[in-house]
């Protein structure tokens, strides 16, 4: 951002050095008008990829939340299983948790996924479809695991989808151009009768507002890249610790099969 606004602060005092006096325009009202009919629809448009940026990152944040919770609850649902059938699938879900955190995460913040926990998910239908439920208490947490399973495959699948890029490129290409038309306009608008300062600080104001609303929408479209303010597994990893309680995991720290 300070590159992008020493830039338009300097390419602006050099169009200052070689306007004409009094200024490149005849009517000076006439061109602020026009300059306001660009930032305007440029701030329109700006405010709109803000506003489907922030939905994408909050998309996100909720499938983390949605997902980690329904771990717990199939945490608890395996509980209820008892034996060596809910054994097994303690140590899937704490498995799938710790691939999570240490794989998954990672991967996304390179627009992937990751194939440990795909196989952890496998690993737990199959052992789950090898449980015989006993009584009624167990036939209904059988039931309530279905339940659970998907709000887990949904909330995956939600913060998933949010690994790439929402943001299309041609409007990234749309945003350029307004933001390019903006301090070009502004550059043009120098004037010597003035002095340096006065005509620095407006592109300078400007030029950093811009800056700054794009590198909002890059923070929004990127939300698992390592940024201040990322989303984070945090909720994942308040599951781990509820879970895993000592029961015996196939798995080593991060997750991998042992």
């Amino acid at each position: 951002m300070v590159v992008v606004v020493a830039m338009a602060v300097t390419v602006k005092l050099a169009v200052r050095t070689r306007a004409p006096d009094p200024g490149w325009f005849i009517d000076s009202t006439r061109a602020a008008g026009a300059l306001t009919v660009i930032g305007t629809m440029f701030a329109v448009l700006l405010a709109f990829t803000i506003f489907f940026a922030l939905q994408s990152y909050q998309a996100a944040r909720n499938g983390a939340s949605v997902e980690a919770v329904a771990v717990t609850e199939l945490h608890s649902v395996s509980e209820v299983l008892e034996g060596r059938d809910g054994e097994r699938l303690h140590g899937d879900l704490i498995c799938y948790s710790r691939a999570v955190i240490s794989d998954e995460w990672p991967a996304m913040s390179r627009g992937e996924m990751s194939p440990v926990v795909t196989d952890w998910v496998d690993t737990m239908v199959d052992d789950f479809a090898a449980t015989s439920p006993q009584g009624a208490s167990q036939e209904a947490a059988y039931g309530q695991w279905f339940d659970q399973q998907a709000e887990r495959r949904d909330g995956r699948r939600a913060r998933a989808a949010e690994a790439t890029p929402s943001v299309p490129f041609p409007l990234w290409i749309v945003l350029g151009i307004g933001a390019s038309a903006i301090l070009t306009y502004m550059c043009v608008q120098a004037d010597k009768r003035e002095s340096a300062v006065v005509q620095a600080i407006p592109i300078a104001f400007v030029s950093a507002l811009v800056a700054s609303a794009l590198v909002v929408v890059m923070f929004l479209d990127h939300p698992y890249s390592g940024w201040a303010g990322s989303i984070q597994p945090d909720e994942m990893r308040v599951t781990l610790q509820l879970i895993d309680d000592g029961h015996v995991a196939p798995c080593d720290q991060v997750g991998n099969p042992t």
